[in-house]
């Protein structure tokens, strides 16, 4: 199958911002009309098809897709196998799995199909806001996948959590890898619904030193995803920078890109009269905007890194395309 690229219109090609072989290792797609939603989903995502998600990466010049299977799905991954064997190859994803009934058989199908991790669905385990909860998960599924040597993913609203959850992580059988900046915030966020401007230093906020020690250790990775979750100084979001470079110093070699597309709402954000079933607005995001700015805060090395050689290494990819 061609390469997302080479069937690109020329005019996109040309205003591509990502390097070749870049990878986008965080994102959904919702198509209703194929695949049902889950009865206990938390929120309820409007349709978004395949071609969408390809006229986006056509635009930014991502070659790969790691898919992150819609937790709205529950534990129904049939898209998932849908969308790897659609990609022929070129592409990795992160299921869901149930520790209960998951057999060592399914988890074969999964990898063969190009599976290489799971997400932890805390909604499901009411996992958001309980720490303990979190590190029970974390020690479960983590042992569950280990003989496939996956990786496991978070994301939840705590970052001040990381520094009891680092020493667990770091004896996992696991790498974990941690999405959206680890939920850190920047100043424009801190002050987000404030009466009044506070000062707050982006380096000194609970949660980043653990994040940062587990990044150096190997035992975590990270993605620089959905800005529009740590930042509301959109659209280039330059108040990241300071928390970028801080995660990409501290291991440029367990940093990646994601999107997040099509932009679910951030938990600041979110609808409070919406029930589950209602379908949930996306963010107004520009992507091309974000990536070309992200681009200038690192060296060509550590570019090159976050697009293309970090996810090879986590996706376990080992085409030579």
């Amino acid at each position: 199958m061609p390469s997302l690229i080479e069937t690109a219109p020329e005019s996109a090609r040309k205003e591509r911002v990502c390097p070749p072989g870049s990878w986008d290792t965080h994102f959904h797609i919702f198509e209703l009309d194929r695949f049902e939603l889950s009865p206990r989903r938390h929120f309820t995502p409007a349709h978004t098809p395949l071609a969408d998600f390809e006229a986006l990466q056509h635009k930014l010049g991502i070659e790969h897709p790691a898919i992150a299977h819609g937790l709205s799905f529950g534990l129904d991954i049939s898209s998932i196998y849908r969308y790897l064997e659609y990609f022929d190859g070129t592409a990795r994803a992160f299921a869901v799995i149930d520790l209960e009934t998951v057999t060592d058989g399914d988890l074969r199908r999964m990898h063969d199909a190009g599976v290489r991790g799971i997400r932890i669905d805390y909604h499901h385990h009411k996992a958001q806001h309980d720490l303990q909860e979190q590190i029970k998960c974390l020690k479960g599924y983590s042992a569950r996948v280990a003989p496939f040597k996956w990786a496991v993913q978070v994301y939840h609203p705590h970052p001040e959590f990381w520094s009891e959850l680092a020493p667990v992580v770091a004896e996992l059988p696991t790498p974990v890898v941690l999405d959206h900046f680890g939920a850190l915030k920047t100043a424009s966020l801190a002050n987000y619904n404030q009466s009044e401007t506070t000062d707050f230093d982006v380096l000194q906020q609970p949660g980043l030193d653990a994040i940062t020690t587990l990044l150096r250790s190997g035992k975590l990775w990270i993605k620089l995803s959905a800005p529009y979750r740590c930042s509301e100084a959109g659209p280039e979001y330059h108040d990241m920078e300071p928390l970028v470079k801080a995660l990409v110093k501290a291991h440029p070699d367990r940093v990646l890109y994601g999107s997040d597309w099509p932009h679910t709402q951030p938990f600041h954000r979110r609808p409070k009269n919406l029930e589950p079933t209602d379908i949930e607005p996306f963010v107004n995001f520009d992507d091309y905007t974000w990536v070309k700015t992200l681009k200038t805060w690192l060296s060509e090395e550590e570019w090159q890194k976050l697009m293309v050689k970090n996810p090879r290494v986590l996706m376990q990819y080992e085409r030579n395309d």
